[in-house]
């Protein structure tokens, strides 16, 4: 009976087990400190996660590729409809900037802060003004959204992990480019 029993408990969690994996090898974390996580998405381009979750639904992410930068705004229970544009105004140690986004998916946000090429730029400053020290910034929404605060203050702590993923994105044979 103690066999039985074993082997179909083995039978009933060993799909559940394989699920898991498979959800979670999506992006393998590398730290987390003070509500900033770092991933590697090792998918073709690969890429690295810089993600910020307030644990309210909100989150605001940042994904970087070699050639690529995308910065993505999220909340729980946003529903927005398939092609929606729309103004993010940014308030920060720059001075205040409003900024296109677009439907990225049906509850985030693309912020494009200019054209493709200069926009991967002003991401890419973005990320690095924050991991010097970089104050809070401010995103105001058009519509009935409220104000969020970023808290880039405390991103200085995941620089190490954050360039040690950035490092993952270099071929083995090739110089790593990343400062």
């Amino acid at each position: 009976m103690k066999t039985f029993s074993a082997i179909l408990l083995a039978a009933l969690l060993l799909p559940a087990t394989a699920r898991s994996e498979t959800t979670q090898s999506e992006t393998e974390w590398m730290g987390e400190a003070r509500q900033w996580s770092v991933g590697f998405v090792g998918e073709k381009p690969s890429y690295c996660r810089l993600v910020w979750n307030n644990e309210l639904g909100k989150t605001v992410e940042f994904r970087q590729s070699l050639d690529s930068a995308m910065w993505l705004v999220s909340k729980d229970g946003w529903d927005i409809p398939k092609g929606t544009t729309t103004k993010v105004t940014l308030i920060g140690y720059s001075g205040t900037k409003a900024v296109a986004a677009e439907a990225f998916d049906s509850k985030t946000l693309r912020i494009l802060p200019a054209t493709e090429k200069t926009g991967v730029a002003q991401i890419k400053k973005v990320l690095k003004n924050s991991f010097v020290g970089t104050p809070d910034m401010e995103l105001d929404f058009a519509g009935n959204e409220e104000p969020w605060v970023v808290p880039f203050s405390r991103l200085q702590q995941m620089y190490t992990t954050y360039v040690n993923c950035l490092n993952r994105l270099v071929p083995v044979n090739q110089a790593s480019q990343v400062s």
